[in-house]
């Protein structure tokens, strides 16, 4: 029963350092009770070890819990999305919390595709046409510094 428990503590552990910035082991403990996994901060600690977590300084200054695995499996999702970018993507445009991607006929689904598997933080969602990527963003504003973001991933 014990293990199944922990097992389970474990996944719902990995979603939340995927789905939240979190910085402290503090703050995992009180997410965890709020799901219903009542530990310790060493419990949290003895998790983290077992996920192969480590603390991440962003460029921002701020400290977050990742899972080395996830990290590298985004980052060759970004390398992903630069090679079909530089490949196909002729033109960025924004506005609002929109970017448009101009591509030639048929090949707008693989930069779509290559979109969603980067997910990009402030990324509500893509849809892919013919030769047009629409990216919406959370940010009612976001468009702008989403097609800089964009932009900077197809220049790498």
């Amino acid at each position: 029963m014990k293990k199944n428990r922990s097992a389970a503590r474990l996944v719902v552990l990995r979603r939340l350092l995927a789905q939240h910035e979190i910085g402290s082991q503090e703050e995992l403990v009180h997410l965890l009770a709020e799901r219903g996994h009542h530990v310790t901060q060493a419990t949290v600690s003895r998790d983290l070890t077992t996920l192969g977590a480590d603390k991440l300084v962003d460029e921002d200054g701020n400290e977050r819990y990742v899972i080395a695995a996830d990290l590298e499996r985004h980052s060759g999702a970004i390398r992903n999305l630069a090679r079909r970018m530089q490949e196909f993507v002729i033109d960025i445009g924004s506005s609002a919390n929109l970017v448009v991607l101009k591509m030639d006929p048929g090949t707008a689904s693989p930069v779509a595709a290559a979109l969603d598997a980067a997910a990009l933080d402030g990324v509500l969602g893509t849809v892919g046409g013919d030769d047009t990527v629409l990216v919406i963003t959370r940010d009612p504003a976001g468009g702008s510094a989403m097609a800089q973001q964009l932009e900077d991933i197809l220049e790498t």
